[in-house]
C-alpha cells in the first residue's frame, strides 16, 4: 500500500487535499501533520512514498523540512503547495529534488490527482529500480563468494558446484578456462609517496584499473584476496583456439600490469594456470597461478614452464623446429612462429617468459655450441661448419664465437691439444 503525507499547517487545505486522494485511491493510506516538526515523527515511524508539503509553516518551514528529509537519505517524491508571491521559493524547493508543485489558490481536483498520479509512478520505477540495483548487487557478491570458495576449496562437492553454477548461469562445462594470480611484489615506495600508507586506496586503486582494463571479457570473474594479491578468473565456451585465448589473455594482463607500473609504481608478479574444460577445476588452477608466480620477479609465468599447459605442445614443437633448422639461414622468428601456428608477437613474448633469453640470443647459442663441437670433433673447416650452424660468413661466426665464449676458436683447439 502506498503512503503520502500532507503537511500544512491550514486544516482546511490538508482536509480538502486528503478527502481527494482518498475519493481517488482506495489502495493509499494518507496521512497528515499540521508542521514539519509533527512531519518528522511520521516519517521515522512510517516509510512515505510521497511526501506533499506547504513552503510556508510556522516553525520550520517546507524548505528547511524538505532538506532535512534530504539530508536524512529519504528517496520519497515531493510536491510543493505554493501560494501567492512565493515563487523564489518555489525555485529553490526544485533545486532540493521537488517532484512538481501545486499553487494552491488556483489548484483544482483533477490538477491535484494529475500530479499525485504521476509522482507516485515516478516512486514506483524508483522503488522496481532500487530493488533490482540491491538484487543485482546481492548476486554479485554471491558469486564472488561463489568463486572464492570454489579457489580455496572450502567444502567443495561436485553436486554442490554444478546447482550454484546453474544458479549464476555460469556454463559448465565450459570451452576452456584459466586463472591468472597477481601478486604485488614491488610497492612500499609508492605506499607511501601516492598511496599516503593507505592499503585501502592501494587496493581500491588496483581494482579500478584491473577492472577496467579486462572489461572487454564477458566472461570472467575478478577477486581481491588481500592487499598484495588479485585473482582473475576467465573462461570462454568455445574449446577450439586455445593458444588464441591465451594470446588475448596476455595482452589483458600487459595493459594492466603496465598501467599500474607507469603511474603507480607497482610492479606485480604474474602467474598463468594451465587450461581446464571446467570451472571446478579452479581451486588447481589457483593453486599452479599462485605457485607459479614468482615472488622476486616482475613478468609472466605460465604454470609448468615449456612442458606444460598450453604452452607444451607448441613450445616442444619450436625448439624441435629451431634444432632441427640450426643450418637453415632463414631461420628467424617469423618462420618458427609460422611452423607452429603461432602469431609472431605473442611466440616472441612467451618464448622470452619460458626460455628466459629472446630468440635471437637461444639461437646464436644453440649456433655456437654445434659449432663448438664440430670443430673441435671433426677436422672441418670453419668455413665449412659456418655452413652447416647457418651463417654463410665464416668470419662472422668467428666472431660471435668469441663474444659468446671469451676466447678464439683456434685458442680453445690449442688448449684441448697443446
Amino acid at each position: 500500500m502506498e503512503k503520502i503525507l500532507i503537511v500544512d499547517d491550514e486544516m482546511f487545505s490538508r482536509t480538502a487535499i486528503e478527502d481527494i486522494l482518498r475519493a481517488e485511491w482506495s489502495g493509499i493510506e494518507v496521512f497528515s501533520a499540521r508542521g514539519a516538526s509533527e512531519a518528522l515523527g511520521i516519517l521515522e515511524r512510517e516509510e512515505i512514498d510521497l511526501l506533499m508539503t506547504d513552503i510556508k509553516m510556522p516553525g520550520m518551514n517546507g524548505l528547511e523540512l524538505l532538506a532535512e528529509v534530504r539530508r536524512r537519505g529519504l528517496s520519497m517524491e515531493v510536491i510543493i503547495l505554493s501560494s501567492y508571491n512565493e515563487f523564489d521559493l518555489v525555485r529553490q524547493a526544485m533545486k532540493l529534488g521537488t517532484f512538481d508543485y501545486l499553487f494552491k489558490p488556483a489548484m483544482l481536483p483533477p490538477d491535484i490527482i494529475e500530479v499525485v498520479k504521476k509522482a507516485l509512478q515516478k516512486q514506483r520505477e524508483k522503488s522496481s529500480s532500487r530493488i533490482a540495483e540491491s538484487d543485482r548487487k546481492r548476486l554479485s557478491r554471491d558469486r564472488e563468494q561463489f568463486f572464492r570458495d570454489l579457489i580455496s576449496a572450502a567444502g567443495i562437492g561436485r553436486t554442490w558446484f554444478e546447482e550454484r553454477a546453474a544458479a549464476f548461469g555460469l556454463p559448465e562445462p565450459v570451452g576452456k578456462n584459466a586463472v591468472v594470480v597477481f601478486r604485488l611484489i614491488r610497492y612500499r615506495k609508492s605506499m607511501a609517496e601516492i598511496f599516503e600508507n593507505d592499503v585501502s586506496l592501494l587496493r581500491a586503486s588496483v581494482c579500478n584499473v584491473m577492472s577496467e582494463a579486462l572489461d572487454s571479457v564477458k566472461d570472467c570473474q575478478f577477486l581481491c584476496n588481500k592487499f598484495d594479491e588479485y585473482v582473475w578468473i576467465v573462461w570462454e565456451a568455445r574449446e577450439d583456439g586455445r593458444q588464441e585465448f591465451y594470446e588475448r589473455l596476455e595482452a589483458l594482463i600487459r595493459t594492466a600490469a603496465d598501467f599500474l607500473r607507469r603511474y603507480y609504481g607497482l610492479e606485480f608478479s604474474i602467474g598463468i594456470s594451465r587450461s581446464s574444460a571446467s570451472l571446478f577445476d579452479c581451486c588447481q588452477g589457483y593453486t599452479e597461478a599462485a605457485d607459479n608466480g614468482r615472488e622476486s620477479e616482475t613478468g609472466i609465468f605460465y604454470a609448468g614452464g615449456p612442458d606444460s599447459g598450453s604452452l607444451k605442445q607448441e613450445m616442444r614443437a619450436a625448439l624441435d623446429y629451431i634444432r632441427d633448422h640450426l643450418g637453415d639461414k632463414d631461420l628467424s622468428l617469423q618462420t618458427v612462429a609460422d611452423q607452429v601456428g603461432i602469431s609472431r608477437n605473442y611466440f616472441s613474448r612467451i618464448f622470452k617468459e619460458v626460455m628466459g633469453v629472446n630468440f635471437i640470443d637461444y639461437v646464436t647459442r644453440l649456433r655456437v655450441e654445434k659449432a663448438r663441437s664440430l670443430y673441435m670433433n671433426t677436422d672441418m673447416k670453419i668455413y665449412e661448419i659456418a655452413e652447416l650452424v647457418g651463417y654463410s660468413d665464416w668470419h662472422y661466426l668467428y666472431s660471435v664465437y668469441k663474444k659468446q665464449l671469451g676466447h678464439s676458436m683456434s685458442k680453445e683447439k690449442r688448449r684441448k691439444n697443446p
